[in-house]
């Protein structure tokens, strides 16, 4: 008897059509970003439904296939490999090639020309509503005392001629349009002659109480002493925003830093990026998005949550600082309850009240709560040491276990110690408390005292300002 053909080959091509389908259908909606993060599971699922054909063609005794996987699929294999790889490595923020500028260095054909174009202005009410269409160029925006909407700059063209960066120039004016309360800035940089690229570099100055809407290619957004909402989305950004009275949004596919101080309402940051660096944030912080550089989140005065590609947490608030590097977690003077999941990651934090529930898949784990009373605590690791520093006076219900480890206890008798195999377990209470559980499966597992000293140490050094590492 003849094997048939597999249905895997068809399922496959169902699955590539309904992925370019939804794409016809919803433009929005990224093919890129969707392959770079799911093309291993294309793998997996070409391996579930041929091992599940064998499966099931030798339960019902039919003929089995003489090759598992055919050299053509083999190459099919491969290819699908080499295009998910680089599809990932070129839509990830900080990968070798941008950081050393080769990506400038193919844009960079040319020579390079730079024009100048006239100071526009518009006059406007107290809180205009200013609109920047998708431009590639760095935008300055200043608010102050003005009595209506001032743009200055100048272009920068790479081409070949210096006759087709005089062409592009004069097909790509800056206009500024006005329709009702919202004022326009429009480059025209679609217009673009194919052989030359543009920059436009503006700076803008406005009154106060306007709020902003701002959209671009590439290039750093600087915004300062606004009253309004700042909404910016772009391909490839550098965010810099002070002096907010209103709410911000920020969303970006790749970013070198984003940095928010002296916010007034809620800031919502999506997408991409390196560097994130917010303070003195008075309403509620969304972090959600790829963020692989390092995060530091001080003086924030509502609850925050954070969704990042390998840890999520979530605070009331944030009178201290909290830092996230690549491999560690530091909180310091946190308002709980605390939620904290993370991956491969050493977590510290001092100074914290309420109560905690931490999950760590492989780190150590370094707890200092600096406050009386202590709150209720759930802390799990798979993999890595536990070390709690109690206040002497504290009150807490104690159980402790680790699989592969010993435990030390400096509380006394007050808390029992037993052996379990490999591993070792210690309960007890000392005075009436919230209960304080500790798990790791390999690890050990210390609960120690701290000194007067020590807490009052902890809790100066929360207080005091830290000075941010930027790239």
């Amino acid at each position: 008897m003849r094997a048939r053909g597999s249905l895997t080959g068809p399922l496959i091509l169902i699955l590539i059509g309904a992925v370019f389908l939804i794409h016809a259908l919803s433009p929005n909606f990224q093919i890129a970003d969707f392959i770079a993060r799911y093309w291993p599971y294309i793998l997996i699922a070409w391996g579930a439904l041929q091992l599940v054909e064998v499966c099931f063609r030798f339960v019902m005794n039919r003929p089995l296939p003489v090759n598992g996987v055919s050299g053509g699929a083999w190459v099919l294999v491969i290819f699908i490999c080499l295009a998910g790889l680089v599809t990932s490595e070129f839509r990830r923020p900080d990968t070798w090639w941008r950081l050393a500028g080769l990506e400038r260095g193919v844009q960079a054909f040319g020579e390079e020309h730079e024009f100048s174009f006239d100071s526009l202005q518009r006059p406007t009410g107290k809180s205009p509503h200013l609109v920047i269409e998708s431009f590639r160029g760095n935008a300055k925006i200043t608010g102050g005392d003005e009595q209506g909407v001032t743009v200055s700059g100048h272009k920068v063209i790479r081409a070949f001629e210096e006759n087709d960066a005089a062409r592009t120039n004069a097909q790509t004016p800056v206009e500024l349009l006005t329709q009702g309360n919202t004022i326009i800035v429009r480059c025209h940089q679609d217009r673009t002659y194919t052989r030359t690229s543009i920059n436009t570099d503006l700076e803008i100055s406005l009154p106060k109480g306007a709020s902003l809407e701002a959209t671009g290619a590439a290039g750093d957004f600087d915004v300062s002493a606004l009253a309004g909402d700042v909404d910016i989305s772009s391909e490839n950004a550098g965010v810099r925003l002070q002096n907010v009275g209103g709410s911000v949004k920020i969303n970006t596919r790749r970013s070198d830093l984003i940095r928010c101080t002296e916010v007034n309402g809620a800031v919502d940051l999506r997408g991409h990026g390196t560097d994130i660096e917010l303070t003195k944030i008075n309403g509620q912080v969304t972090v959600n998005g790829s963020y692989t550089g390092s995060i530091s989140l001080r003086s924030l005065k509502k609850p925050i949550k954070v969704e990042n590609l390998r840890t999520e947490f979530d605070v009331q608030q944030v009178p201290g600082e909290i830092r996230l590097e690549r491999g560690s977690i530091t909180m310091q003077n946190v308002v709980g309850p605390t939620h904290l999941t993370t991956r491969a990651t050493d977590v510290t934090i001092e100074n914290f009240t309420s109560s905690l529930d931490l999950n760590v898949d492989r780190g150590d784990i370094e707890l200092r709560p600096g406050h009386l009373p202590v709150g209720k605590m759930a802390i799990r690791t798979k993999s890595g040491n536990i070390e709690l520093a109690l206040p002497q006076a504290a009150a807490f219900a104690m159980t402790a276990s680790t699989e592969h480890g010993d435990i030390s206890n400096e509380f006394g008798d007050a808390l029992k110690e037993v052996s379990e195999g490999r591993g070792a377990r210690l309960e007890g209470s000392v005075g009436a408390g919230p209960d304080l559980n500790l798990i790791t499966q390999r690890g050990r597992i210390t609960v120690r005292k701290t000194s007067g000293s020590e807490t009052v140490a902890t809790v100066a050094n929360a207080d005091k300002p830290v000075q941010a590492s930027l790239r």
